[in-house]
């Protein structure tokens, strides 16, 4: 044990003053490791709450029916109970089509889409605005604005279902 000592870095210090200033040193590191990693963290403040994966128009020939919808993935945490609202731009002028959705709490990606449209012009963008409200007061909290262009135009949309069966709505009869 002498020859031990002899040799270290500090040869005057006894064994359990050694060991009580590598507890201490290993408590620092850990403490400068903690503070280096919280200067890492992205606490997500900066981030939208929703990123959209997509949007598009989807054409449906067999029941003659065109609308348009988006996915979007949860960015950031969305308290429970929030309304997400979203309006689509109508292609015929009018008023925007309004659709809302309660966020739940295993939502992490979301899908919505506007009632069946009419007058879709094929290379124009149409707008999307997207609120989340608050669920007590209503008041929104955060606002996205994207687009969303068809490739096809309105006027292919056949005027009475193609398909009529299981699986698919019966039209309304001429009257």
């Amino acid at each position: 044990m002498a020859s031990l000592a002899r040799r270290s870095l500090l040869p005057a210090m006894s064994q359990e003053t050694a060991l009580l200033w590598a507890f201490f040193a290993g408590i620092l590191l850990c403490a400068m490791l903690y503070g280096a990693l919280s200067l890492l963290r992205d606490d997500g403040v900066d981030r939208p709450y929703l990123k959209i994966l997509g949007s598009s128009f989807i054409l449906n020939y067999r029941v003659s029916d065109i609308y348009m919808g988006f996915s979007a993935a949860v960015d950031r945490p969305i308290p429970i109970g929030t309304v997400l609202q979203a309006r689509f731009e109508d292609p015929l002028g009018g008023p925007p089509y309004l659709v809302e959705e309660r966020i739940g709490v295993p939502d992490r990606r979301i899908s919505l889409r506007s009632p069946s449209l009419s007058g879709v012009v094929a290379g124009k963008p149409y707008g999307v605005d997207l609120l989340l409200l608050d669920r007590e007061t209503g008041e929104p909290f955060w606002e996205h604005r994207f687009t969303v262009m068809s490739e096809v135009d309105g006027s292919v949309v056949p005027d009475a279902p193609l398909t009529i069966g299981p699986g698919y709505q019966r039209p309304v009869p001429a009257r």
